[in-house]
């Protein structure tokens, strides 16, 4: 006959309750950051498109002012430094934006 006293009771149930809650609050805590890469991902996407955008429109206009004052490239050269200035202001304003917290009340 085998020993019982070398033989460890099981653990409880509540133990098992208590590791099982354990791991189920460490998925949910990465979970929950993996959300937070979402919210990254769309403010890197505002900010290439806020960035692209102001130099797309310095370009176009001055290529257009180039064009209708003959003045090629100065215009273009300043509509292109023009650009990127304003998409660099509209990025500082979004994470300005974005650090402060809103009132929904």
């Amino acid at each position: 006959m085998a020993n019982n006293a070398d033989k460890q009771d099981p653990p409880s149930l509540d133990d098992f309750g208590d590791r099982l809650k354990a791991v189920r609050g460490e998925e949910s805590g990465a979970e929950t950051s993996s959300g937070s890469g979402g919210a990254a991902m769309g403010r890197a996407l505002r900010v290439t498109a806020d960035l692209l955008a102001g130099l797309f429109i310095g370009v176009l206009l001055g290529l257009l002012f180039d064009r209708l004052l003959g003045t090629t490239p100065w215009l273009l050269l300043i509509g292109i430094a023009l650009g990127f200035a304003a998409g660099v202001l509209n990025v500082f304003r979004t994470f300005n934006n974005s650090e402060t917290p809103s009132d929904d009340g």
